[in-house]
């Protein structure tokens, strides 16, 4: 009920002034409608009984309807019309009361609700002009009261003048009061007004603030959430080029961007390719692998060169923006460096259809996104390329394991290995069941059809190495339960884990034996051993880590192109070789390649010596000079050697043909010394010599000796002419003495 009295009570003007007076006139109405409308319902009361005329409660009740009609032209704006309503319905109400039962004090307090109510409602004007109407009113009532024309009679005549000019004074003080009070509300009401309109100015400011904070922290809240989503896109370790197309499309989106666009420089860093981009204008750009220049004429090679942002709020107006034909509409580009630390990744560029479309407070929030994303960026390819370089570890170890499971023989296992239940017979089937050539080939447990066969498989390193397979005996016919399989599969993997535990202490033991080896191999060499015993050395150290095979050891002649074999075995027996020339065998290979040669599938290859079926043969090489090849073979096996073999074979051979080197440079050297002494005794003994026969005999005696030759001749001069027939004989002693002659034997 409160709230639809007050509802009718609220003014609906929307001017503050109309909506003041409204409310006044509101109260006002209410003021002079209860206290009249009670007062009319006591008259007629009175004027039932007979007590009091009609006229008490017509002017009670019969003025109802006007404030009704005020109240309701008040509703519809017309505020100031309402307003003489009431005054002039109060006015004509008092009037008539005092034409009815004479003036008095009821009709004086009367009047001045009336003044009181125009000034109020109407303004000082009216009130004074409702003043003069009063006061004249109560002057005529007051004189036709005392000539008896009205029902009751004053006392004295001369108490109307002066009862009436008092009652004006009286109602002109109050219009004076309702002057100044309505000023001092006029003036509360303008400072009131002008409070409330810096209130509202106040308010529209901090409304303002409000929303350009709310906007901040929308944008603060999209930053943060935006980087937060990166660092988890980061965490989820997603492949580079998704990371960067998935963030992309997130920037545009809850930045509302019309372009957005992220380039990658790459290795070189004279490149920017664009590497994700969002719409069809991006995926056009992409699908023709578009590119900037780093340092070009654009927004994106002006960042790449300077590593700075930089705002293009007009772009018609930036000398580097570079209009694109696929992006016509942008307004505005900003364009911001992706570093970790230093190092610049690429460029974020994002564009708008406004001009100005960009604060401050985008470019900040767009550098910290740039941040995260460059070190999302880093972070994907740092794993990726780990990644990478995990599953080339993985596969190389996979490799190798399967390499050193490619044959059990080396190990002392053999390929297959059945066992029968104790006290039962033994059941040998075929080595490689259907369901064992299913869990090798799958890598999972496989059982046969009929359940009574069961295959797991040995993993090493996610190689299958071998195959643990089961078979029910012939009289149960019972499958495999899930219990047995349980059992199967553990003790799989612990005997991959126990297998491979044993194949590495086997290559720690094969790798110190062939430490032992090199280092008694170098400490032969190092003794300058003549070539032959060099030789059985190397070839019984080779057998201690190898086992029993052949060893050749072939020199190269490279003025004659021969191959020379100063040590050659078979089967645990010295053999000679005649040189050969080099030609289309495995050592000339390896001489013409400079490489090693493996052949573990040689069937009846003819070498150096007996045919081979397994062989294998390395360089021996001093510097970029070979001296020869150091080869070894089997001929009862294949697959007898491995790279291994390969890599202790080669470091073998390099020591060898460094003493082999050092040996006949020793040769060299030992040889020149000789001739040097040799030289000079020659020297020494022709100088004591006394004369020039001496000499000649001794020099002839000394190289005899030297040289080892059965006669040394020396000649003087030109051999004398011989005697013609006929002619002059010459003179003996001028012959003899113009070509002298010794001879010799030593």
């Amino acid at each position: 009920m409160m709230q639809r009295f007050r509802a009718w009570l609220e003014p609906t003007a929307t001017e503050p002034e109309i909506r003041q007076q409204q409310y006044l006139l509101n109260l006002t109405l209410l003021a002079l409608a209860v206290p009249g409308f009670i007062f009319g319902l006591v008259m007629a009361a009175l004027w039932a009984l007979g007590k009091v005329p009609p006229a008490g409660a017509i002017s009670g009740l019969g003025v109802q309807p006007f404030y009704l009609l005020s109240y309701w032209l008040a509703r519809r704006g017309k505020v100031r019309l309402a307003a003489y309503i009431p005054a002039t319905v109060v006015f004509l109400a008092m009037a008539g009361s005092l034409f009815q039962v004479g003036v008095g004090h009821v009709s004086t307090i009367g009047m001045a609700l009336v003044v009181l109510t125009a000034g109020i409602l109407i303004g000082v004007p009216a009130a004074t002009v409702f003043v003069a109407l009063s006061t004249a009113v109560y002057l005529l009532a007051g004189y036709a009261q005392a000539a008896g024309m009205l029902p009751m009679a004053l006392s004295a005549e001369s108490t109307v003048v002066p009862d009436a000019v008092g009652m004006g004074l009286g109602l002109l003080v109050l219009v004076l009061f309702n002057w100044v009070s309505n000023r001092e509300i006029g003036q509360a009401l303008a400072r009131e007004r002008e409070l409330g309109a810096a209130l509202r100015q106040e308010r529209e400011i901090l409304e303002q603030r409000v929303h350009e904070r709310t906007q901040a922290l929308e944008r603060q809240a999209i930053q943060l959430q935006t980087t937060a989503d990166i660092a988890r896109l980061a965490a989820e370790a997603v492949a580079p080029d998704e990371l960067i197309a998935r963030a992309v499309e997130m920037i545009r989106e809850r930045f509302g961007f019309y372009h957005a666009s992220v380039f990658i420089v790459d290795d070189t860093g004279n490149w920017a390719f664009l590497a994700a981009s969002t719409g069809e204008a991006g995926r056009r750009l992409m699908a023709r692998r578009h590119r900037l220049a780093v340092g070009s004429a654009s927004i994106v090679g002006w960042v790449t060169a300077n590593r700075l942002p930089r705002l293009a709020s007009d772009v018609t107006k930036d000398p580097f923006h570079f209009r694109n034909p696929l992006l016509p509409d942008t307004q505005a580009e900003l364009a911001v460096p992706l570093m970790v630390g230093q190092h610049l990744i690429g460029v974020l560029d994002v564009q708008s259809t406004t001009p100005d479309a960009f604060s401050e407070a985008d470019v900040r929030a767009l550098q910290a996104i740039a941040s995260e994303l460059a070190i999302a960026i880093e972070s994907a390819r740092l794993l990726t390329d780990r990644r990478i370089e995990m599953e080339r570890m993985e596969s190389e170890m996979r490799t190798l394991a399967q390499e050193a499971w490619s044959d059990p023989q080396r190990f002392g296992l053999p390929r297959v290995l059945h066992i029968a239940p104790a006290g039962g017979e033994t059941e040998v089937g075929p080595s490689d069941s259907p369901t064992i050539a299913k869990a090798r080939r799958e890598g999972a447990t496989a059982i046969s059809p009929d359940g009574r066969e069961m295959a797991v498989p040995v993993s090493v390193r996610g190689a299958v190495v071998a195959v643990m397979a089961a078979r029910k005996p012939a009289d149960d016919r019972d499958p495999w339960s899930e219990d047995e399989l349980a059992l199967l599969e553990a003790v799989a993997g612990q005997t991959a884990l126990a297998l491979e535990t044993a194949r590495q202490y086997s290559e720690e033991q094969r790798r110190l034996s062939e430490l032992e080896v090199l280092n008694r191999i170098s400490q032969a060499t190092s003794q300058l051993l003549r070539p032959d015993t060099l030789f059985r050395v190397v070839h019984r150290q080779i057998n201690q880590v190898l086992g029993e095979t052949d060893l050749f050891v072939a020199l190269y002649d490279q003025e004659n192109e021969r191959v020379h074999f100063p040590y050659a075995s078979e089967q645990d027996g010295r053999v000679e070789l005649p040189d050969a020339p080099l030609g289309q065998d495995p050592i000339s290979t390896v001489i013409g390649a400079r490489q090693p040669l493996l052949l573990n599938e040689a069937t009846g290859l003819r070498t150096a010596g007996s045919k081979a079926r397994s062989w294998l043969g390395v360089p021996m090489m001093v510097g970029d000079e070979i001296l020869g090849v150091i080869a070894v073979q089997d001929t009862m096996r294949e697959g007898r050697f491995s790279e291994d073999d390969a890599a202790l074979l080669a470091t073998i051979a390099g020591q060898v043909a460094t003493a082999v080197q050092n040996a006949r440079l020793l040769e060299q050297v030992q040889r020149t010394a000789r001739r040097e002494r040799l030289i000079h005794e020659i020297t020494s003994s022709v100088r004591r010599a006394p004369d020039m026969q001496t000499v000649l005999e001794t020099a002839a005696r000394e190289l005899g000796r030297a040289l080892n030759a059965r006669q040394i001749a020396v000649r003087l001069g030109e051999p004398a002419p011989s005697k013609e027939p006929g002619g002059e004989q010459g003179n003996s002693d001028h012959d003899e003495s113009a070509s002298p002659e010794l001879e010799g034997a030593v």
